[in-house]
């Protein structure tokens, strides 16, 4: 918006207005960096995800540290976050996060109808609450590891919801076919990669 000065807010225009960037989005739309390291915590960061439909589970190995993020519900019961944890402490996997956020109306009619079709009353006769809690769980430790398998097993008969959003290697590592993409591009002929986005920009105007 700043160097096509398109689309900034009224009383804003590109010699008064600033943006909070990284250096490579400024060095890609011709901006000059007025000042770096203007956070007031240096120990905060960004944190990026690169998401896709397909995983990179199966380029992971035992070298390379992983982690795997899930989404979970459980029963409005004494203990359930415990007994949830626990499927990962008895296995010696070590969990970085868990947070907590309002579970979706569309996840909570999903429940509901699950539990009318199957007819499951089992652990509360409220089983399904008009207002709940998703678990958001980071563990260290990839899907296809056998430990964590057994661990999301006995997850799956704790909680009444369980998603695995993927398994990825720890410490911003890239592996699979974007690294691969990456490696290629630190070789090639910068004016070729200006061309290709170049391209890419026409496309997008074309559609």
């Amino acid at each position: 918006m700043i160097s096509e000065n398109k689309g900034l807010p009224d009383g804003c225009t590109p010699s008064n207005t600033a943006a909070i960037a990284s250096d490579l989005a400024g060095k890609t739309y011709g901006l000059n960096c007025l000042d770096q390291n203007i956070e007031d915590d240096t120990s905060n960061f960004t944190r990026f995800l690169l998401l896709g439909r397909a995983g990179v589970a199966q380029y992971l190995n035992r070298k390379i540290p992983s982690k795997t993020s899930i989404v979970f519900t459980l029963p409005n019961t004494a203990g359930a976050l415990y007994k949830a944890l626990s499927c990962f402490s008895l296995r010696d996997i070590d969990c970085s996060k868990i947070e907590s956020r309002p579970t979706s109306a569309s996840l909570l009619s999903f429940l509901k109808f699950r539990s009318q079709v199957t007819g499951r009353k089992r652990r509360t006769q409220a089983a399904v609450p008009r207002f709940r809690y998703c678990f958001y769980l980071d563990f260290l430790a990839s899907e296809l590891d056998e430990s964590a398998q057994y661990a999301l097993s006995h997850l799956r008969e704790q909680a009444d919801f369980v998603r695995i959003l993927g398994s990825y290697p720890a410490k911003s590592r890239l592996v699979g076919p974007v690294a691969n993409i990456l490696e290629q591009l630190k070789h090639a002929d910068p004016a070729q990669i200006g061309d290709a986005q170049q391209l890419s920009v026409e496309d997008r105007e074309r559609e």
